[in-house]
């Protein structure tokens, strides 16, 4: 299959059989799949890294969908690992309860819920909480520190079951998932149903605007199968009788679309909306020349990381993996970075510890048990300012951050003060 190409599938929005090829990141395993010490001889299944452009609606979508049951079943990654997230929930918890009048004993359920870190959130308010989370160990973690999580996944019936169980829900939420949805119509359909007349869905989803922006295809991965524009959310919603009704650009992970969702005609429409969507057309996120013009500059970086990591190897300078995050894995396979310019990965959570990135695999290690490397390849780029003030001492010692995204940079002790002024 050659870029230009129509992919054999249906569109996830509107089931259109249009989708053209615009970046192939070739066969790649499951990113977040990692790899045992018992399977290092043991090569993972690989599978296409293809992205397509509907010409009928406008989505942008993977075509390849590795079954939810093997990706979420079991989850190595949880939300609280970092002071960014946590900071954020409680900020938008704060926000959404004030706007929105939320009354003490209302249901707030978040979708994809992980360890229960936004839901805790709620604590002040005297909410009902109940997080749905499919993967067993991240569900336990939550039910173990007092939030109440059922281990599914949420669909058209699990909605039915709460409604059923708890009544409906004043306020729901989802927060870096609405793009894993394989049942993506179910799912809507369930929202519809589980929402109060007067409630509100509030969805934050990683900005395909932004993505563009900052050239970040490695939030391309098979977990993610929909990158959304306004436009492309509000044409899924209206399907199912819901619609945007406010919106804006968040900047956790990089840049995320935050929209307020209601019942149709629930809501007077705001001005965000109409601004965003005009934004939108103005920068071209509806065509396909866009997404192709993206496409080169993401084997640009290519190029350019490359031969920087190539320098510190010549030069005899260590370079470690800073965490061993999803989005990473997708830059280290396309790019074909291995153990020969990076032979670590430091990590902070003991669920990743003792294991390899996997296609790549970088060995995993505890970053509190290895000397510090002459630099770090940033893979969580989006938390770059806290990393930054974490770690001010080991950049003053001459340490140095390489960042990938949104441009190729190396930071070094001279950014600290921008960071802390």
């Amino acid at each position: 299959m050659k870029i230009g190409d129509t992919l054999d599938m249906k569109c996830r929005f509107c089931g259109a059989h249009e989708v053209e090829l615009f970046l192939d990141l070739g066969d790649q395993p499951h990113c977040n799949r990692l790899v045992p010490p018992e399977l290092e001889s043991v090569k993972e299944p690989h599978f296409p890294l293809r992205v397509g452009f509907c010409r009928s609606c406008s989505g942008v979508q993977i075509d390849y969908t590795i079954p939810k049951e093997n990706m979420f079943s079991d989850y190595p990654y949880v939300s609280g690992t970092t002071k960014t997230l946590p900071a954020h929930f409680a900020e938008t918890s704060a926000r959404l309860v004030e706007r929105y009048g939320v009354a003490r004993g209302a249901l707030v359920v978040d979708i994809g819920s992980n360890d229960g870190t936004w839901l805790k959130q709620y604590a002040p308010y005297g909410l009902q909480t109940l997080g749905v989370e499919p993967a067993s160990n991240v569900a336990k973690l939550a039910n173990e520190a007092g939030i109440n999580t059922w281990n599914k996944f949420f669909n058209e019936e699990t909605a039915a079951e709460i409604v059923a169980q708890h009544g409906k829900a004043q306020l729901i939420t989802a927060a870096g998932v609405f793009f894993h949805l394989e049942e993506l119509h179910s799912v809507c359909r369930g929202i519809k149903n589980l929402l109060n007349d007067d409630g509100v869905f509030c969805v934050q989803a990683i900005y395909l605007g932004g993505m563009i922006e900052n050239i970040a295809f490695d939030q391309v991965y098979h977990e993610h199968l929909c990158y959304y524009t306004l436009k492309s959310l509000n044409f899924l919603l209206n399907q199912h009788g819901l619609e945007v009704f406010d919106v804006k650009v968040v900047p956790i992970h990089g840049g995320s679309l935050e929209a307020h969702v209601g019942h149709i005609g629930a809501r007077q429409i705001s001005n965000s909306v109409n601004e965003l969507a005009a934004d939108e057309t103005a920068k071209g996120l509806g065509k396909i020349e866009t997404y192709q013009a993206w496409a080169k500059m993401v084997w640009q970086l290519n190029h350019d990381l490359v031969d920087e990591l190539k320098k510190y190897k010549a030069e005899g300078r260590t370079v470690y993996c800073y965490g061993a995050p999803a989005k990473g894995a997708t830059l280290l396979n396309s790019f074909k970075i291995g153990s020969d310019l990076v032979s670590l990965a430091v990590e902070k959570s003991p669920l990743k510890f003792g294991k390899m990135i996997p296609g790549v695999r970088i060995p995993i290690v505890d970053e509190a048990q290895v000397p510090r490397p002459d630099a770090y390849l940033v893979l969580s780029w989006n938390f770059i300012d806290e990393f930054l003030i974490k770690e001010a001492d080991y950049l003053r010692s001459g340490g140095e951050f390489i960042v990938p995204v949104p441009k190729l940079r190396v930071y070094s002790a001279n950014d600290i003060a921008n960071i802390e002024a």
